[in-house]
């Protein structure tokens, strides 16, 4: 195997979305109805440090409920310990967490269109909770964290409960209210006054939902500032602030996840894929992809099926 073949290999291996996460916890738990869009799980021991970054391709929320350690996300070090919320969002990497002592951590994991499908419904500033990566741990009060782990513990039990016809709806809403939960705990005050969003957040708030609604067709940075009605200079100007990406790499994501899955888990041609994210030819979007990922997307789409 060559060198690009490695690279590539364990580029793959450290990328999971939720099915797989899902099938691994529900395999070692022996839930006889797992669900491949959310996962509830619960560790508890100590954690060994890796190097390997791991990337989930969706939201995790993981609640510490004893012992402590550290994480790194992205390119920031966390210390964690009991009552710490850590929110790892589909932008960012885990490069490691470890611990010195056993640790006990409730988690649940969500894929994008999980997410997606609530994102309408509730308040924009869910868009800035999961781009914003200075919120990635944040440290509650025992009253809280007993309000998260209430929620946690109940969109854990409707995932093992028997398939319904409302099943998905009934963990939708659990998730929309949990998510309410944390917004709160992150914008509203200790005096419980909410803090109202400042204009560059408004901005980045909508240009996330109209991201979320028409990356599929429109790439251009002008397009959503026109939306918006401001300037595509101050547009990226505002992403780069909050988030850390530009506009355009903020859409680039956003395009690039969608192809990764249409790749891996679709039996669509690239041509078709292509033509799905409304990409001039199949050529243009096999440059595309190779510059955003270091490889082409028939290269891709090989190592996902060995997988």
């Amino acid at each position: 195997m060559n060198m690009t073949t490695d690279r590539m290999n364990a580029e793959f291996h450290r990328t999971y979305d939720i099915s797989n996460i899902s099938r691994y916890f529900n395999r070692k738990s022996g839930n006889l109805n797992p669900e491949s869009y959310a996962v509830y799980y619960e560790v508890d021991n100590a954690l060994n440090s890796t190097d390997a970054p791991i990337r989930v391709l969706g939201l995790t929320i993981a609640l510490c409920l004893e012992g402590k350690g550290e994480v790194v996300i992205g390119v920031k070090k966390y210390q964690f310990s009991k009552n710490c919320l850590m929110l790892l969002n589909p932008n960012q990497y885990v490069h490691s967490m470890s611990s010195s002592e056993r640790v006990k951590i409730m988690a649940i994991g969500c894929n994008l269109e999980l997410i997606e499908s609530i994102m309408p419904k509730i308040s924009g500033l869910l868009q800035l909770l999961i781009h914003k990566p200075i919120d990635s741990v944040t440290q509650l009060s025992e009253e809280n964290s007993a309000d998260i782990q209430e929620y946690m513990r109940l969109i854990g039990e409707k995932l093992k409960a028997s398939d319904s016809p409302l099943k998905r709806t009934k963990i939708s809403n659990l998730l929309q209210a949990l998510l309410c939960e944390i917004i709160e705990k992150h914008f509203v005050s200790k005096d419980g006054v909410e803090r109202p969003q400042t204009r560059k957040e408004e901005i980045l708030s909508r240009f996330i939902i109209e991201v979320l609604q028409n990356f599929r067709r429109e790439r251009s940075v002008a397009f959503y500032a026109d939306r918006l009605c401001v300037t595509p200079k101050h547009l990226s100007a505002v992403a780069k602030e909050i988030t850390g990406l530009t506009a355009s790499e903020l859409i680039d994501h956003y395009v690039i996840m969608e192809a990764k899955i249409m790749l891996a888990e679709t039996a669509l041609t690239i041509q078709e894929i292509s033509n799905k994210l409304n990409f001039a030819n199949q050529s243009f979007f096999g440059k595309y992809f190779k510059h955003l990922t270091g490889y082409s997307p028939s290269a891709f789409r090989k190592m996902a099926s060995i997988q």
